[in-house]
């Protein structure tokens, strides 16, 4: 391992890590942002809700809606309720446990609500502004379990990264130990014209 050589080869490895740690996030940060449900309010829409659990309904500020950006820094006075399709109960939304947010391309959101369902199916999402006012337009999204997605989509982006940096620490490591190894074992020469006995 003597060869600058190695270092080439360290850089290679860490480059690749990096490499490899984009082509992991990159379809995978798409999925995540494919679990979001996006409602653009004042108004309705239904959402099929397929598994029981915990909710959380996000106030995107920056959002893009079937090929419309959506920007809105407030939402004071949005009313928001969520009924069952099936019998007409109103799901009762509270504050969520954790405050959250995200950030994925040109999308930002923020938690606001969070809401609990038994059974999975079909639900109305209505929301609207006070005194019935139609504007602005405010994009909601739904989603269950945003955060603990995003969080392993992060820790595993980085355990790539990092792993490819640490294996080229190793080789560098390495390499420079033969180097140091092979200086100490080499013999020393003795200059000619020295004194004789």
């Amino acid at each position: 391992m003597r060869s600058p050589l190695w270092f080439v080869v360290a850089g290679l490895i860490a480059l690749a890590g990096f490499a490899g740690a984009a082509f992991y996030l990159m379809p995978r940060l798409a999925a995540v942002d494919a679990r979001l449900m996006r409602a653009v309010v004042p108004g309705s829409t239904v959402l099929v809700l397929d598994k029981p659990g915990t909710y959380t309904i996000y106030h995107e500020e920056r959002s893009v809606v079937d090929g419309r950006y959506y920007a809105s820094d407030s939402v004071e006075g949005l009313r928001v309720g969520l009924t069952a399709e099936a019998n007409g109960a109103a799901v009762r939304l509270t504050e969520p446990s954790t405050s959250s947010s995200y950030s994925i391309g040109s999308r930002k959101g923020t938690s606001m609500f969070a809401f609990t369902i038994d059974q999975p199916g079909r639900y109305r999402l209505t929301a609207g502004l006070a005194n019935g006012r139609a504007e602005p337009k405010v994009v909601l999204a739904v989603a269950q379990g945003m955060m603990s997605a995003l969080f392993s989509l992060i820790f595993g982006t980085l355990a790539i990264a990092f792993g490819g940096l640490g294996v080229a620490g190793i080789v560098v490591v390495g390499a420079l130990w033969q180097r140091s190894k092979g200086a100490r074992s080499r013999p020393q020469s003795i200059e000619p014209g020295g004194p004789r006995g």
